[in-house]
């Protein structure tokens, strides 16, 4: 039999159940579902939040907003943004944001709100902050406790009252740089589009202003400093250059054109002269050791220019090279030895002769150049001793010379660059002109700014919808009532049977019914309406338990809830009439030892809900007698019940009752002299009457409050959890009730969820007449 065990219903702990819950996937059928259940709730904000929206659009005044736009001159900040060593105007990012916060500043807004008149503006003035207005009220409360009496106000100062209109002005101000460009744009909001152009030019007009007369203060100032670091550092000017002409004379230090003296132009010259001696010295002693090298090796090739140049050189080298050229062609065509071979090898011996000659006379000319040289060379280097001994006593004045030449230039260049920046702050001050000049004046809008009903209506929308989301998110996450059997399967690991709608009487058999209690009537309902939607879902549910039972055996099931008031009793009596009408076996079993509700009906009123007792003989006893007497009795109705079938749902008159174990009976089995004796008497009356019914249904309490209904459920093969109130049964409560069956080993067999709002068609009729 497929059963779960109690013991392992609350196995998982909280943090598992969360992991567990995480990492259960959503598909997109859960999206659709659970948008169609919170359908209303998400259309209720969304509506909600575009009524605000459309609210918020006429109740709001409307404001306009007007730019003017005026370009920084970086040519007119020369003066204060140049770099004085290399001239490249400085204006970064850093510069521009400075002439973003100049704009916005209070000295600018005061100009503006003077010059338009807009001390009293009520449309700044009125405009005050909630903290201002609560602050304005809670003072006023105070002095109220304080004083008693409510203190007339005084005329507020003239700075506060321009304080706060600042403020209010400020607000509306907006000033923004255009891209990476010199340009500014200065905007102000206001609800009167022609004031709004008109504060906006006067803002860009007061900036400009503002900065005109910031310069010509700016150049005044600067013109009264440097008119007196000018006299000062002309003066120390003149005093060195005059300290310098005198120690040039004192010294007799001759100074030229080029800054140089005439010692020094000298020394130059002379140690130039050296130098060249001393290359030409060079050059002939090369020529000469290359020209003795090709005549000891008896040479006559050279690249010198003197031997390449040489008439009488080339024409012996010519006359060098027939004779070889004759000699090569007799060899050809003579033996060695023979005469001609031997006239054609004396002649080149007397050209090679001839050849070493003239290159002797050249060796001697080389010879000669290289004493002349070594000559004009010695000269070179004693006058340049000469002249550098004549000046050496010089050298020292030269060097104080030098000293006080550079510091009188060094003044001479500082008088110069304060001179022209005096001449500039003077034509400054003279004549001032502003660093930025407008491009384009401010006109009134043709729109407004806020509120924009294309921004608030679909933002006011989608705020709607968002919260209405995150309702209905809430709602499931927070919603822990047992209202499916997905939510019990998943969290609790509780099998669903079924789920029974509200019992509605149709309205073809109230006439019939009326003198029954309202109460009473579903006890009966398979048998009154048969293909209800009550009766349909109950035989679901039998095919259900059906599934979970063995096919021969005799099977006691339970049937109990957390509480009373579930629906349980309804559950047991129909699921019996069901069992009796499809010709099988079946047994109630009345286990609810605190309201006997199923006894005292069995002896009040059997006949109409074809239930009645069993003999006492099945359990082995005496026969009952009068047991009615013994039982708190319920009201007897005035006259015998009648029921009236109705033909539409084919119901049978004749219906075998149920066979019905009282509490009474049970009782009475027990031992007089144990106050808890039934329970070992039921349990002995079921092993008996295992072997007579093949289906026993037990009707027990409610386990939260009955510890008997504890122990019978040990006493069954399985139980049947019916949950009737699950929009008030929380998921936590029902676990912490199904924890006090302890570590017993219990058999769900499912749960049956009572009076579900499942239902359709033909079936849903009047809500009056619920299941108690």
């Amino acid at each position: 039999m497929a059963i779960q065990q109690l013991s392992t219903i609350d196995g998982l702990a909280t943090a598992e159940r969360g992991e567990a819950l995480r990492s259960e996937t959503v598909s997109f059928r859960d999206l659709i579902n659970f948008l169609r259940r919170n359908a209303w709730l998400i259309t209720l904000s969304t509506a909600i939040g575009l009524l605000l929206g459309v609210t918020y659009i006429i109740k709001t005044p409307s404001s306009y907003q007007a730019y003017a736009r005026l370009v920084i001159d970086p040519e007119q900040s020369r003066i204060l943004s140049q770099d004085a060593a290399t001239g490249t105007v400085i204006i970064e990012a850093a510069e521009i944001a400075s002439q973003v916060e100049i704009v916005k500043s209070e000295a600018i807004a005061e100009s503006v709100i003077r010059e338009l008149g807009l001390l009293n503006d009520p449309e700044i003035v009125d405009a005050s902050s909630w903290y201002g207005a609560l602050r304005h009220y809670l003072a006023s409360a105070v002095d109220l406790v304080l004083n008693k009496q409510v203190v007339a106000e005084t005329p507020q100062a003239d700075e506060e009252r321009m304080r706060r209109t600042m403020n209010g002005f400020l607000s509306r101000v907006s000033v923004r740089r255009v891209g990476q460009s010199y340009v500014l744009e200065i905007g102000y909001r206001s609800g009167d589009p022609d004031k709004a152009a008109r504060t906006a030019n006067a803002l860009a007009e007061a900036y400009i202003r503002n900065g005109m007369d910031d310069r010509a203060a700016a150049a005044k100032q600067g013109a009264l400093w440097l008119e007196g670091r000018l006299m000062d550092v002309g003066r120390k000017a003149r005093e060195a250059a005059l300290a310098a002409e005198e120690y040039r004379n004192q010294h007799d230090i001759t100074a030229m054109a080029n800054a140089t003296t005439l010692d020094q132009q000298q020394l130059a010259e002379l140690s130039s002269q050296m130098l060249a001696a001393r290359a030409a010295t060079s050059d002939a002693s090369a020529k000469l050791t290359t020209l003795t090298r090709l005549i000891e090796n008896n040479s006559t090739d050279s690249n010198l220019p003197e031997l390449a140049d040489n008439p009488q050189l080339m024409k012996l080298r010519e006359e060098m090279r027939l004779a070889e050229t004759r000699l090569a062609g007799l060899k050809e065509r003579y033996t060695p030895g023979n005469p001609a071979i031997t006239a054609a090898t004396a002649d080149i011996a007397r050209i090679q002769s001839s050849l070493v000659k003239e290159l002797r006379q050249v060796e001697a000319l080389y010879r000669s150049n290289l004493e002349t040289a070594k000559s004009r060379e010695a000269l070179a280097e004693q006058q340049f001793a000469s002249a550098n001994r004549q000046g050496a006593d010089k050298n020292i004045a030269r060097v104080e010379l030098a000293e006080i030449e550079s510091r009188a230039s060094t003044y001479r260049q500082l008088y110069e660059s304060i001179l022209q920046q005096f001449v500039g702050a003077f034509q400054t001050q003279s004549f001032p002109l502003g660093k930025a000049r407008v491009v384009t004046a401010a006109t009134a809008p043709l729109t407004r700014v806020w509120p924009k009903p294309s921004v608030l209506l679909p933002f006011s929308m989608i705020l709607g919808v968002s919260f209405g989301l995150l309702a209905a998110v809430s709602r499931h996450v927070l919603d822990r009532r047992t209202g499916s059997g997905e939510r019990l399967q998943r969290e609790l690991g509780l099998a669903p049977l079924g789920h029974v709608p509200i019992y509605r009487q149709a309205g073809a058999r109230r006439d019939n019914a009326k003198n029954l209690p309202p109460t009473v009537l579903p006890l009966r309902a398979i048998l009154d309406t048969p293909y209800s939607a009550f009766s349909e879902a109950l035989r679901g549910v039998k095919h259900s338990l059906d599934s979970l039972m063995p096919a021969d055996a005799s099977v006691v099931i339970g049937i109990t809830s957390v509480g009373s008031g579930e629906g349980k009793t309804t559950i047991a009596t129909n699921l019996a009439q069901l069992y009796q009408n499809e010709e099988q076996s079946v047994l109630l079993v009345d286990a609810d030892f605190v309201s006997a509700r199923l006894s005292k009906l069995a002896y009040n009123a059997a006949p109409d809900f074809a239930i009645e007792p069993i003999s006492s003989t099945l359990l082995g006893g005496p026969s009952d007698g009068n047991p009615v007497s013994r039982l708190p009795r319920m009201r007897r109705y005035p006259e015998k019940v009648v029921i009236d079938h109705d033909p539409e749902y084919g119901a049978d008159e004749d219906a075998v009752p149920v066979p019905l174990l009282t509490v009474e009976q049970t009782r009475r089995s027990a031992i007089a002299t144990y106050r808890y004796g039934h329970l070992s008497a039921l349990k002995e009356a079921l092993t008996k009457l295992r072997t007579q019914y093949k289906m026993i249904i037990v009707d027990m309490s409610g386990f939260e409050e009955s510890a008997d209904t504890r122990a019978i459920c040990s006493h069954v093969d399985g139980i049947i959890l019916v949950i009737g109130n699950s929009r008030k049964l929380t998921i936590e409560r029902l676990s912490e009730a199904l924890k006090s069956f302890g570590r017993s080993r219990i058999a769900l067999l499912g749960v049956v969820s009572n009076r579900s709002r499942i239902g359709s068609g033909r079936h849903r009729t009047s809500t009056r007449g619920l299941i108690s």
